[in-house]
């Protein structure tokens, strides 16, 4: 099978989840933000047939989501729960879910203008490599419900 080159952007969206789920375990903000950019911090595995080269690496694109979820982490966590069933609640849900609708979210406030095909193919194709797949309709439905109602708020 060939290996394909990761777009700067993709792995910035990789990298957030990965930084967001760290953060969810206590660690600091602007710790993890300096890791990840200004030390270029890789120690990660990608689970795909992906080559990637860390100069691509778009440090701008992952801070203003990676910041973005806490500048609005009230208004992000208040769109998930009012989306899940009744009987659910956002802190039950695994935290690599919550780490990756909270990036997902924080990416279409952000970029609003980035068609949702694309960040659900991205945010679909990130849920595989950290082996939840399995949410992927769950993933689908939430953020496709979020966007519609960000959509009626713009």
């Amino acid at each position: 099978m060939n290996k394909g080159k990761i777009h700067s952007k993709s792995l910035s969206r990789y990298l957030a989840v990965q930084a967001i789920f760290n953060q969810s375990f206590g660690f600091d903000q602007k710790q993890i933000e300096k890791e990840f950019v200004t030390q270029n911090d890789f120690k990660f595995h990608i689970d795909s047939d992906f080559d990637f080269d860390k100069k691509t690496f778009d440090k701008v694109f992952f801070k203003k989501i990676f910041n973005n979820v806490f500048e609005k982490e009230d208004f992000i966590c208040n769109l998930i729960s009012n989306h899940l069933q009744k009987d659910w609640t956002f802190k039950r849900l695994p935290k690599v879910l919550q780490a990756l609708l909270r990036v997902a979210i924080s990416e279409m406030i952000s970029y609003p203008q980035t068609s949702m095909g694309i960040i659900i193919t991205e945010y679909l194709m990130l849920a595989e490599s950290f082996s939840i797949e399995k949410e992927n309709n769950f993933i689908n439905a939430i953020l496709d419900k979020i966007h519609q109602k960000l959509e009626i708020h713009e």
